[in-house]
């Protein structure tokens, strides 16, 4: 029985899968002859193997697509990188003068930004059955000589007398797909491992334990947890938990909260119960969540948590002025706006890169304002596509759209009523809902999707972006009367490199900040060191701050000589620097036809640069965006050197 299958849709694939691969090693299905897999034969044999034990299915297009919705394990896609796209175009661009692209968005990659980079038409397939007819017709009668995309269209283009080629992927993409699957077996063991070794240890514990698993779903529980729910085993375990705790609400309530707490106090039948609840990390990835319920003897030792819980009132903002480091002038004077700004009800608008703490300075508005005591409501507006952000800020009613709750949902607007609503990456809301945003802030008053009503509000709005709208509004990409009534009162954020005399005592706080949650004694880092961290640019700002000292704190409560991980870390730091100050300036725009102009070698080095430009020498977001492992970009930038 192998643990991997891979299945390839064509035998082109299927040669660059065992010019990869041992053969010996997994289990290959291929088609015979020049045909495809049809949809009807891959999802058979992805099940069958599923019920023979396999862990993992490797395979490509818009067969991975399928099989992700039709079996339970993993399915790993060999994904097209835009440079596969490239290499493939750039050998036809000398024969054919009118090239088009055709197939899945999978396939196909992310066909919205090719124009910048190939002279070719786009013509994107989101549905086989839907649009693939349309798609062919509209590249006849673009006079498309040849096509490039995925073997479906392109066998469906042959059949007008369309030709093509099939975009096949690179031997290094299919080796990470093959490499991304290996990882999967691995983790499964280990994850299995880990069950065993975590249940020994809760039949030992003292306390009630309960393991949950990230959806919800108890996956052990001691014994002592079963004598305290004064339930059967069976009804307990893979039930969810919701079901498991449905006669205790109050229980319930308290944790079906999304966040870590400790020694939480909750009334359960005749006694007092404290109850904590940690996530559970595997490297660096949650599994899920131990809760613990511990019998309370001391009532009034407790007294104090039992009335904070009482009067919890959900939307809070916790951080104030104090919690702001201010040394440098440039964060004094952002001190003294927001003393000032906050106040009035006025919009205010805080503008600062990602990470240099826009919600941390909302919330410290809030805080200092007449408003302290009413709600604070955040939403990160790029984080939601469109219609789900429209549903989340105005709520929607009873049956407006299909999957909505039948009771209907009141909005965050109407939430943050007579407190202040914090619209963080305001910059990314689709502009057809920028026009029903503007209404609510001129007017002050909503109305729910599917409603016919008028409510009233009163908000304060504070909103934040790391973009520059003025130059989205002059694109065109952001209404310029939205952005005028949220202009009112606006804040720059300076990042970390423009406060440098900020840096040390930031240190001090995250040092002692980070310390305390994981219990430990704060270390005293040597003056040298300080100063390299005060002389680094820290494009990621205090974010990335406070993560290198989270680092620190782990490493050197592991054990690790303090003179390696601080020595480590400055070599890093010291890298990225350099690699920063070696960053080409983003190029001008030009036309695409010059796109394909050079050697493959000088296209693949051009677009590595204009993405590295792009994402400000981030390599980790480069190498996603353009589909490559980060090894494989440090080697091509190797090369290029």
């Amino acid at each position: 029985m192998s643990k991997i299958v891979i299945i390839a849709p064509s035998k082109e694939f299927a040669d660059t899968i065992r010019s990869v691969v041992d053969e010996r090693r997994f289990k290959i299905y291929a088609p015979e002859g020049d045909r495809d897999f049809s949809f009807e034969e891959t999802i058979p044999i992805a099940k069958h193997e599923e019920r023979l034990g396999a862990q993992v299915i490797v395979t490509r297009g818009g067969q991975a697509t399928l099989l992700k919705q039709i079996v339970s394990i993993p399915v790993v896609e060999v994904k097209m990188t835009i440079l596969d796209i490239l290499r493939t175009v750039h050998t036809l661009k000398t024969r054919y003068r009118r090239i088009g692209l055709i197939g899945v968005e999978n396939i196909i990659c992310d066909y919205r930004e090719l124009g910048s980079y190939i002279d070719i038409q786009i013509y994107p397939v989101f549905s086989y059955e839907q649009d693939l007819d349309a798609r062919v017709q509209q590249a006849l009668a673009d006079q498309v000589e040849f096509v490039v995309g995925d073997g479906m269209s392109i066998d469906y283009a042959k059949r007008f007398g369309l030709f093509g080629i099939k975009l096949m992927p690179s031997s290094a993409s299919v080796q990470e797909a093959i490499e991304l699957a290996e990882n999967l077996v691995r983790a499964r063991f280990l994850e299995g491992t880990k069950n065993e070794q975590f249940r020994m240890v809760l039949e030992t514990a003292q306390d009630a334990i309960l393991i949950i698993s990230e959806d919800a779903h108890v996956l052990l529980a001691n014994q002592r947890a079963i004598h305290l729910l004064q339930q059967d085993r069976a009804d307990i375990i893979h039930r969810p938990i919701d079901d498991v705790l449905k006669r205790e609400p109050s229980l319930l309530q308290l944790v079906d909260q999304s966040q870590e707490f400790r020694e939480e106090i909750v009334h359960v039948r005749n006694f007092v119960l404290s109850v904590s609840k940690r996530r559970i990390m595997v490297a660096e990835n949650p599994i899920g969540w131990v809760l613990t319920l511990q019998d309370v003897t001391q009532i009034q030792k407790l007294e104090q948590s039992i009335r904070r819980k009482l009067n919890h009132t959900g939307f809070v903002a916790r951080r104030r002025l104090d919690d702001l480091t201010a040394v440098s002038p440039t964060m004094q004077n952002v001190i003294e706006k927001i003393k000032h700004f906050s106040q009035t009800d006025s919009t205010a608008l805080l503008l600062g890169e990602t990470g240099t703490g826009k919600e941390l300075i909302a919330q410290s508005i809030h805080n200092h304002s007449a408003r302290k005591n009413r709600p604070f409501v955040p939403i990160n507006c790029g984080a939601l596509p469109g219609n789900l952000l429209e549903s989340e800020l105005f709520g929607y009613e009873p049956g407006a759209f299909t999957g909505a709750n039948r009771n209907g949902k009141a909005g965050l607007f109407e939430l943050a009523h007579t407190g202040t609503i914090f619209l963080d990456e305001i910059g990314e809301i689709p502009l057809e809902l920028q026009s029903r945003l503007l209404r609510v802030i001129q007017e002050r008053e909503v109305m729910r999707v599917g409603g016919s009503s008028i409510i009233p509000i009163d908000v304060r709005i504070i909103a934040a972006t790391h973009r520059n709208l003025q130059a989205d509004v002059r694109c065109g990409r952001f209404r310029a009367d939205l952005f005028y009534r949220l202009h009112i009162l606006p804040i720059p954020i300076p990042p970390l490199r423009a406060r440098r005399e900020d840096i040390p005592s930031l240190v001090d706080a995250l040092l002692a900040k980070t310390c305390e949650r994981y219990r430990c004694v704060t270390p005293r880092l040597p003056t040298r060191f300080i100063e390299q961290l005060t002389n680094y640019d820290w494009p990621g700002n205090i974010r990335e701050l406070e993560n290198v000292l989270e680092r620190i704190v782990v490493l050197l409560t592991a054990g690790m000589p303090e003179t390696d991980v601080l020595g480590e870390i400055a070599a890093e730091l010291t890298a990225e620097q350099d690699t920063a100050a070696l960053t080409p300036e983003p190029p001008h725009t030009e036309d695409s036809r010059c796109a394909l102009d050079g050697t493959l070698e000088d296209i693949e080095r051009r677009v590595i640069l204009q993405q590295l430009a792009r994402f400000g020498g981030n390599k980790e977001l480069t190498a996603k965006r353009l589909g490559i492992s980060r090894a494989t970009l440090w080697r091509k930038l190797k090369e290029n050197e």
